[in-house]
């Protein structure tokens, strides 16, 4: 490399080339001895992302049940999960045209949003009753 910004991109864009290469020759490889294989990839994506759906109910449920203003809940962390889920819909609707997958997804994003809402009126509520906890007068 010849330490210039263009040298770092040529050799990037030259390995994410040859990578991708890499992969459509395994994906072809692949296909060509096992045909069923994409569906069954396809199947298990679809169930496993559709079941994802329903393990956010706990967390929510835990959430909501807290007394400590849902402090066990990182905004960062299902903030980004949000994310990510808004960007494999925008990904599955732009890039590939699956109105499917992004159907799925946005049960996702959804789900991250309850979460992120529910931990967010808890804290405001426990932190208003703790202020006023603080602000009575001793009798």
């Amino acid at each position: 490399m010849d330490g210039t910004w263009e040298g770092f991109y040529y050799q990037a864009g030259h390995y994410w080339h040859a990578s991708n290469q890499a992969t459509l020759w395994l994906k072809e490889y692949l296909q060509a001895r096992a045909p069923w294989l994409p569906g069954a990839i396809l199947s298990g994506f679809t169930a496993v992302n559709s079941i994802r759906i329903i393990a956010y109910v706990p967390q929510i449920l835990k959430a909501a049940r807290d007394t400590n203003g849902a402090s066990a809940i990182s905004y960062t962390t299902w903030l980004l999960f949000l994310a990510s889920n808004l960007m494999t819909i925008a990904y599955a609707i732009i890039c590939i045209g699956d109105l499917l997958m992004a159907i799925i997804f946005l049960g996702n994003a959804f789900a991250c949003l309850i979460i992120v809402s529910v931990a967010a009126f808890k804290r405001h509520r426990h932190q208003r009753r703790a202020n006023n906890a603080f602000s009575k007068p001793a009798e």
